[in-house]
């Protein structure tokens, strides 16, 4: 301890064989001493403390809750089970982009979102995604899973397995169905794993660095293979998913892609795209036949009405004669020959409703007004006849 001012020593004489000097110690620079050591405890955390009032308490205490929350939701996220879903949750326009050259040993089927592919064989695909302020370093994690059970692990056959021969290096990578073809692939995940960041799968880091689309996307390309069939983990269906993750691990994008790995991919999508298509026309051809004795009433009745309407229209078109001409002065004339009253009858009604009907859509011309009262006054005139 720092002491400002020097204490002032003493020494009395004793007969004792042990002379020990006492100390004097005035009360003035003890005073001094506990103000000048009080001075200095104020170190640098003290000075952090002192320096919070409770407002910035409050906020330190939120922000610090506020993490643990994220980091144990960013914990449940990685070890929950998949979901077969496509989303962008990060907002980083994360999007896949299969390139297929031609004469290629795997096709890719768009209405059915698969990819199928030989045993061995690699495919590419382009990763697109957006750099966001601040630059954060992102991964593509891939694995595979089965498309009606996702918690089930998907592990490699034993024939398979065993031609692979097992170094100290290449456990995981040997256990795993997957294969990556880019450089800095790690292998993760045990057999017993049924999470995302548990099961077995490949982190394969995104460089920053890579092209630029035009839409201002950054795209890499990546090759991946597989090493068993469909045909050795019991004809499952299958499907690969891309998560795109940030360092700590948190999930900010997925993309899922149906995946058949057979011996002969042509003829699996050919037939696989044509029992889709059945499968349509089937439910297509249930959903009318559903419809159809409403549609046949319906059939039938406007049948019988147009049946009907021809059949009046024959007899009055037998019964009576229209005939139009033009005056000397420039008028026209309808002349109307009816064998019987009730035909004229008609004939005058029928003209009165149109004119009625274009009186009510033009409400404001006389003239309409005015056509609608001499047709009127023509149906009066005929009832008035022998």
């Amino acid at each position: 301890m720092y002491i400002s001012q020097p204490m002032s020593w003493h020494k009395e004489s004793t007969d004792s064989e042990d002379d020990s000097p006492e100390i004097d110690i005035k009360e003035e620079d003890i005073q001094k001493t506990v103000e000048v050591s009080g001075s200095e405890l104020n170190t640098e955390p003290m000075a952090f403390l002192q320096g919070l009032n409770s407002g910035n308490l409050m906020q330190f205490s939120q922000q610090s809750v506020l993490r643990e929350m994220m980091l144990q939701d960013i914990q449940i996220q990685s070890n929950t089970l998949p979901k077969l879903e496509n989303h962008n949750i990060g907002g980083y326009s994360f999007s896949m982009v299969l390139d297929e050259k031609p004469k290629s040993q795997w096709m890719y089927s768009v209405p059915l979102n698969k990819i199928y592919i030989r045993m061995n064989k690699a495919f590419n695909v382009d990763v697109h995604f957006k750099s966001k302020m601040p630059i954060q370093p992102l991964n593509l994690r891939v694995f595979l899973c089965f498309t009606n059970d996702v918690s089930a692990p998907v592990f490699r056959c034993q024939n398979h397995l065993s031609v692979d021969p097992l170094t100290a290096n290449n456990a995981k990578m040997r256990e795993s169905l997957l294969r990556s073809e880019n450089p800095n692939s790690v292998y993760c995940g045990t057999a017993q794993g049924k999470g995302i960041s548990e099961r077995f799968s490949v982190v394969v880091p995104l460089n920053m660095n890579r092209s630029v689309t035009r839409t201002g996307l950054t795209r890499q390309t990546l090759a991946f293979k597989f090493v068993c069939q469909n045909s050795c983990i019991g004809r499952k269906e299958t499907s690969l998913v891309f998560c795109l993750e940030k360092a700590c691990g948190e999930i900010v994008g997925q993309h899922v892609i149906h995946v058949k790995i057979c011996t002969c991919p042509k003829r699996d999508r050919i037939q696989d795209e044509r029992q889709l298509d059945s499968k349509k026309r089937k439910s297509v051809a249930e959903a009318t036949d559903e419809d159809e004795p409403a549609k046949v009433r319906r059939c039938t009745a406007i049948k019988t009405e147009d049946t009907e309407s021809n059949d009046s229209r024959d007899s009055d078109n037998s019964a009576a004669e229209w005939n139009v001409s033009r005056t000397q002065d420039g008028d026209y004339r309808l002349t109307i020959t009816c064998p019987k009253k009730e035909c004229l009858l008609q004939s005058i009604e029928g003209m009165i409703k149109e004119a009625a009907a274009e009186v009510l859509r033009n409400p404001n011309q006389e003239n309409l007004r005015r056509h609608a009262n001499k047709l009127l006054s023509l149906k009066k005139s005929a009832h008035e006849l022998p």
